[in-house]
Protein backbone atom coordinates (compact mmCIF):
# COMPACT_ATOMS: atom_id res chain seq x y z
CA UNK A 1 0.00 0.00 0.00
CA UNK A 2 1.27 3.55 -0.82
CA UNK A 3 2.20 6.21 1.63
CA UNK A 4 0.06 9.39 1.41
CA UNK A 5 1.68 12.02 -0.31
CA UNK A 6 3.20 14.88 2.39
CA UNK A 7 0.89 17.98 2.73
CA UNK A 8 2.30 20.43 0.20
CA UNK A 9 1.98 24.16 0.68
CA UNK A 10 -1.61 25.42 -0.82
CA UNK A 11 0.01 27.99 -3.87
CA UNK A 12 -3.25 28.41 -4.29
CA UNK A 13 -4.22 30.11 -1.76
CA UNK A 14 -0.99 32.56 -2.02
CA UNK A 15 -2.21 36.71 -3.03
CA UNK A 16 -1.57 37.40 -6.18
CA UNK A 17 -2.21 40.46 -6.54
CA UNK A 18 0.34 42.22 -4.12
CA UNK A 19 1.46 44.83 -5.33
CA UNK A 20 -0.75 45.93 -8.12
CA UNK A 21 -0.04 44.33 -11.76
CA UNK A 22 1.94 41.62 -10.35
CA UNK A 23 1.21 38.27 -10.18
CA UNK A 24 3.26 36.26 -7.39
CA UNK A 25 3.24 32.52 -7.93
CA UNK A 26 4.77 31.20 -4.44
CA UNK A 27 5.18 27.20 -3.33
CA UNK A 28 4.83 24.30 -5.13
CA UNK A 29 1.59 24.40 -7.84
CA UNK A 30 -0.18 20.76 -7.94
CA UNK A 31 -1.68 20.29 -11.00
CA UNK A 32 -4.87 20.01 -8.98
CA UNK A 33 -4.00 24.54 -8.33
CA UNK A 34 -3.75 25.01 -11.78
CA UNK A 35 -7.05 26.17 -12.96
CA UNK A 36 -7.35 27.94 -9.15
CA UNK A 37 -4.41 29.50 -9.36
CA UNK A 38 -4.90 30.37 -13.50
CA UNK A 39 -8.47 31.86 -12.55
CA UNK A 40 -7.10 33.90 -9.80
CA UNK A 41 -4.40 35.74 -11.85
CA UNK A 42 -6.40 36.44 -15.06
CA UNK A 43 -7.94 39.04 -12.54
CA UNK A 44 -4.25 40.71 -12.39
CA UNK A 45 -4.90 41.51 -16.49
CA UNK A 46 -8.50 42.97 -15.91
CA UNK A 47 -7.35 45.25 -13.28
CA UNK A 48 -3.83 46.33 -14.70
CA UNK A 49 -3.46 49.56 -15.53
CA UNK A 50 -0.26 49.10 -17.57
CA UNK A 51 0.35 47.13 -20.81
CA UNK A 52 2.69 44.44 -19.06
CA UNK A 53 1.64 42.76 -15.96
CA UNK A 54 4.61 40.95 -14.41
CA UNK A 55 4.84 37.28 -13.00
CA UNK A 56 7.23 36.66 -9.85
CA UNK A 57 8.81 33.60 -10.01
CA UNK A 58 10.90 34.13 -7.01
CA UNK A 59 8.61 31.93 -4.92
CA UNK A 60 8.28 28.87 -6.69
CA UNK A 61 9.11 25.77 -5.09
CA UNK A 62 9.95 22.71 -6.80
CA UNK A 63 9.38 23.84 -10.56
CA UNK A 64 7.47 21.23 -12.32
CA UNK A 65 5.07 20.70 -15.66
CA UNK A 66 2.23 22.55 -14.01
CA UNK A 67 4.44 25.59 -13.58
CA UNK A 68 4.81 25.03 -17.41
CA UNK A 69 0.94 24.85 -17.49
CA UNK A 70 0.24 28.06 -15.54
CA UNK A 71 2.73 30.36 -17.43
CA UNK A 72 0.85 28.70 -20.99
CA UNK A 73 -2.54 29.58 -19.92
CA UNK A 74 -1.46 33.25 -18.21
CA UNK A 75 0.18 33.82 -21.62
CA UNK A 76 -2.87 32.96 -23.52
CA UNK A 77 -5.06 35.02 -21.34
CA UNK A 78 -2.63 38.12 -21.34
CA UNK A 79 -2.60 37.98 -25.39
CA UNK A 80 -6.62 37.86 -25.07
CA UNK A 81 -6.42 41.32 -23.05
CA UNK A 82 -3.67 42.90 -25.28
CA UNK A 83 -1.39 42.80 -22.15
CA UNK A 84 2.17 41.09 -22.10
CA UNK A 85 3.44 39.22 -19.51
CA UNK A 86 7.12 39.83 -17.59
CA UNK A 87 8.32 36.47 -16.24
CA UNK A 88 10.98 37.75 -13.22
CA UNK A 89 13.05 35.49 -11.10
CA UNK A 90 12.30 32.56 -12.90
CA UNK A 91 14.69 29.68 -12.37
CA UNK A 92 16.87 28.19 -14.93
CA UNK A 93 14.92 25.36 -13.98
CA UNK A 94 11.71 27.24 -15.44
CA UNK A 95 12.83 28.44 -18.11
CA UNK A 96 14.79 24.75 -19.15
CA UNK A 97 10.91 23.43 -18.71
CA UNK A 98 9.60 25.90 -20.97
CA UNK A 99 12.39 25.56 -23.74
CA UNK A 100 12.03 21.62 -23.33
CA UNK A 101 7.65 21.38 -23.47
CA UNK A 102 7.52 23.68 -27.22
CA UNK A 103 7.06 27.28 -25.49
CA UNK A 104 10.58 28.62 -26.54
CA UNK A 105 7.88 31.40 -28.34
CA UNK A 106 7.39 32.61 -24.81
CA UNK A 107 11.41 33.26 -23.99
CA UNK A 108 12.19 34.64 -27.41
CA UNK A 109 9.34 36.87 -27.26
CA UNK A 110 10.15 37.92 -23.31
CA UNK A 111 13.88 38.60 -24.62
CA UNK A 112 15.68 35.91 -22.58
CA UNK A 113 19.30 37.46 -22.13
CA UNK A 114 22.08 35.20 -21.88
CA UNK A 115 23.75 33.63 -18.28
CA UNK A 116 23.97 37.20 -17.43
CA UNK A 117 19.98 37.94 -17.01
CA UNK A 118 19.52 37.18 -13.58
CA UNK A 119 17.15 34.79 -14.20
CA UNK A 120 14.68 37.16 -15.12
CA UNK A 121 12.45 36.81 -18.39
CA UNK A 122 11.30 40.07 -19.54
CA UNK A 123 8.85 40.63 -22.98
Amino acid sequence: MAEPLAPQPDAASAPLDDPPGTIRLRGSIARADVADVCARAAGAFATAGAETVACDLRGVEGPALPVVDVLARLALVGRRSRHRMRLEHASPAILELLALCGLADILAEAGVGGPDSGGEVRR
